[in-house]
């Protein structure tokens, strides 16, 4: 039986995109990167086009680098093949660094950071 997937966000902690957040959704993939068609795009030169990719897989989520340039980091560690991702655990493309965050229930006093791209409810 597969595990329930738990809501998430990531956030930019470093680079020109520095304070921008983005819920996921675990049906949807995000596709990371330069491109107008990427997902989640960055402003950072050092990114490829499309770099990398964040999923849910039976209930758990995974970053997996896109054959980019310069490669995708989790925790430091370059990504050879998809890597799951647990709270606070930072990703790295180019200049970027996100974090990426599970919760049950919005924080609003965590989320207070992010200005633009996470809708609160209310």
């Amino acid at each position: 039986m597969a595990r329930e997937a738990g809501k998430a966000f990531i956030r930019v902690v470093a680079g020109d995109d520095k304070g921008k957040g983005w819920e996921l959704s675990p049906g949807t993939p995000c596709i990371l990167g330069r491109s107008r068609t990427s997902t989640l795009r960055l402003q950072d030169g050092a990114a490829s086009a499309t770099h990398a990719r964040i999923e849910c897989v039976d209930g758990l989520w995974h970053v997996t680098d896109l054959n980019s340039t310069h490669g995708t980091y989790a925790n430091n560690q370059r990504l050879l093949s998809p890597k799951p991702m647990f709270d606070r655990d930072i990703i790295r493309i180019g200049r970027t660094q996100l974090e990426f965050r599970e919760y049950e229930q919005l924080d609003k006093e965590d989320l207070s950071e992010i200005d633009r791209g996470v809708a609160l409810p209310d």
